[in-house]
């Protein structure tokens, strides 16, 4: 990642012990990323985020209030963002929690400069991986959606037509071209007056 990326990077970072919080800003600051946000307790780590809008977080799985787990998954339920949790347990049970709150990365204290570098890049990476997925799946799933529309328009066509499969996709295909629109919100238009005759 070149220091023209990291300069955009903006984190929230969520650490109740003052020396490490500040140890650790001063990191992310001198790689070059922007730090918009300290948070000392859960419950702050949430406000700051919902104000702030940071593109991702770092945090503390132990904090007052409210674990970093529990903000993870609200954070990761409102607005996902890459989270990297940082602990000074390496138990399975809290590596486990970690990951079902949504963390992308993991840091054992005491945190190191060279061990945040990819522990943020990764956890970036893997949010770009899940993001793209999720649009493809999305994507999938609309297609689906219309091709069903147009299948049931086509059906109201033939038969109130008469007409072949092929006429009543043409027509389908013509009206939308002549109106602009696409050929999903055609079919729709055709299911909603069908229902509204029947």
């Amino acid at each position: 990642m070149s220091d023209e990326q990291r300069a955009t990077i903006r984190i929230l970072l969520a650490e109740d012990n003052e020396l490490v919080a500040l140890t650790m800003e001063e990191y992310l600051t001198d790689l070059g990323f922007q730090v918009v946000g300290v948070a000392r307790t859960g419950t702050q780590a949430l406000e700051l985020a919902r104000q702030l809008e940071p593109d991702m977080a770092i945090l503390d799985v132990k904090l007052p209030e409210l674990e970093g787990t529990e903000v993870a998954a609200r954070l990761y339920a409102e607005r996902p963002m890459p989270i990297v949790m940082v602990t000074a347990f390496t138990d399975r049970d809290t590596i486990r929690k970690a990951e079902r709150a949504g963390a992308l990365g993991y840091l054992v204290k005491p945190v190191t400069m060279e061990a945040l570098t990819p522990a943020i890049d990764i956890a970036l990476a893997r949010f770009a991986e899940i993001r793209a997925l999720r649009q493809e799946v999305d994507a999938l799933h609309e297609s689906l959606e219309a091709r069903k529309l147009i299948e049931r328009a086509k059906g109201i066509l033939m038969q109130r037509l008469n007409i072949s499969e092929h006429d009543a996709y043409e027509r389908l295909r013509h009206r939308a071209r002549e109106k602009r629109v696409k050929l999903k919100d055609i079919a729709q238009t055709i299911i909603d007056a069908e229902a509204l005759l029947s």
